[in-house]
């Protein structure tokens, strides 16, 4: 059993680690890290992650920004050269 989940029945004194003594079914309890302190178990911190590599993502992020404005540049020069070609054929028409 583990000292941080190890309680103390106020009733009977059993230490358990269960919602209710398991001795005389208390659910009156204190938990015995109130007298007992724990200590971090690991001796050494672990280092922070290293942060992930930036170039790979903002390379495909870039990518589609490219192929996005590429294909409005494109859709835009193809309706601009309609409306000249109408024009152009029916020039005098008024409708």
């Amino acid at each position: 059993m583990q000292l941080r989940v190890a309680r103390l029945c106020i009733d009977c004194e059993e230490i358990h680690d269960s919602l209710q003594c398991p001795v005389c079914a208390s659910e009156a309890f204190e938990y015995v890290t109130r007298w007992v302190p724990t200590h971090e178990r690991r001796a050494h911190k672990r280092p922070p992650a290293p942060p992930p590599p930036a170039g790979k993502g903002k390379l495909v992020g870039y990518g589609v920004l490219g192929l996005g404005i590429y294909g409005l540049t494109q859709w835009i020069m193809k309706g601009r050269k309609l409306i000249e070609d109408a024009a152009s054929r029916n020039a005098g028409e008024l409708k």
